[in-house]
């Protein structure tokens, strides 16, 4: 099949099947989700598990007690223990159970609800992709694994290991989160650390004046000098929750703060973990102490040769398609920050275009849908043809088949920007 072929033959399949998906995606929609809820993400799982069984023939539903239940699909290549690919989405969204923000709704040009964006869309993304991999014959011998979590929005405290399992060994993940509003992709990610820092103190009597050990002079002063760490080039650092002390007449005794650290490289994390504990050590009120508590986290996704190898597949799919496709440096995280950490090339964003997510105003345009499917397809099947043109001896040295920048292409190394 020549290319300009099959790129029509995606196209031609996905354009008529725009509404379906829409249906899909309000379905989808109207399930609140909540990542507390764990009924309403057991009705996801379930829906997800139904939707993926008329494509894939292995589809899990794995259970969590504490966490919503999650899927886990895919086909007979995969099952088989093929190296392969893998698609990620989280099915949970930030919408608590008791939210008003319930309805699913389209203008000419829109879809609007809750998480319509992020990331609902993007699983329909993933679905109708691989809908069109069945329709064309591809799918059966292909190794893809499609994993959907329910814990995205809280940190992946469940469902980290599971990532992490599943990715490690990949030839390459495609990671369905919302697109940028220029059609961007997601080549590099900031990684976030989640501290709580407390600080003692001595209680007493406010009344009685002198030196006093209050923890929340001590905590004030840390701030500042937290604060200061703020570098936009490699580290940026917020101060987002404080609190201590137990009314206005006492010396506080304890006080403590929640802090969100991002950093661009697994260097930055260090010098940043660095710098905090320096502030962490340094006494300014005598009589008080200070301990940091690491709560949350995931690595930096730096924008690797490997990661900028499978955006180059991408964006040579998306020429074929009739656009250009940039790439982005995106300073929130999501769970291919996880994936880049087992040294597999990731590529996010590939979800549908939109914006204001985490809102009662997050919207996708319609259209979206059905060209970012169509892309997914597409770079699934540029990437298992560059594969196969590419062997291993048993030392892991290149026999190849086919052109070296082939071979750079398949396995994440090339870094030419006009590839």
């Amino acid at each position: 099949m020549n290319v300009d072929g099959m790129h029509q033959q995606v196209l031609s399949f996905l354009r008529p099947l725009q509404g379906e998906a829409l249906e899909l995606l309000k379905r989808l929609v109207e399930i609140q989700s909540g990542s507390r809820n764990k009924p309403g993400l057991d009705r996801m799982a379930g829906t997800m598990a139904e939707v993926l069984g008329t494509i894939l023939p292995q589809v899990l539903i794995v259970p969590f007690d504490d966490h919503g239940n999650m899927v886990q699909a895919a086909t007979s290549a995969a099952t088989a223990g093929r190296k392969g690919f893998l698609l990620a989405g989280h099915m949970d969204t930030v919408f608590p159970e008791d939210t008003t923000l319930t309805t699913y709704r389209e203008d000419d040009q829109h879809c609007y609800g809750p998480g319509v964006y992020d990331m609902k869309g993007g699983l329909v993304v993933g679905v109708y992709a691989l809908k069109a991999l069945k329709h064309l014959g591809m799918l059966e011998d292909m190794p893809v694994t499609f994993l959907c979590n329910s814990d995205e929005e809280i940190g992946s405290p469940a469902s980290r290991p599971w990532i992490e399992e599943h990715s490690g060994g990949c030839l390459a993940a495609l990671v369905l989160e919302g697109g940028g509003l220029n059609r961007e992709v997601v080549t590099g990610r900031k990684g976030r650390m989640g501290l709580r820092l407390v600080v003692r103190g001595r209680a007493g009597h406010a009344a009685k004046g002198g030196p006093k050990a209050s923890a929340v002079l001590e905590l004030a002063h840390k701030i500042i000098a937290l604060e200061r760490l703020n570098d936009d080039a490699e580290i940026t650092l917020n101060v987002g929750r404080v609190e201590g002390g137990i009314g206005p007449n006492t010396v506080s005794e304890r006080a403590e703060a929640l802090i969100d650290v991002r950093f661009l490289t697994p260097t930055g994390q260090d010098l940043a973990r660095q710098q905090i504990e320096a502030i962490v050590q340094t006494a300014n009120v005598s009589g008080t102490s200070c301990e940091s508590l690491v709560v949350a986290g995931r690595p930096a996704m730096p924008q690797s040769r490997a990661n900028r190898g499978v955006f180059f597949e991408a964006r040579r799919q998306a020429r074929l398609l009739g656009y250009e496709l940039p790439e982005e440096l995106r300073f929130g995280v999501s769970d291919a920050n996880f994936i880049a950490g087992q040294g597999v090339p990731v590529l996010d964003g590939l979800g549908p275009i939109g914006d204001q997510d985490h809102s009662d105003r997050e919207y996708i345009l319609k259209q979206s849908v059905v060209e970012r499917a169509a892309l997914v397809a597409a770079t699934l099947i540029g990437l298992r043809r560059d594969q196969a043109k590419v062997l291993f001896d048993k030392t892991g040295s290149f026999l190849h088949k086919g052109t070296a920048k082939s071979m750079l292409v398949c396995f994440g190394l090339m870094c030419n920007p006009f590839y």
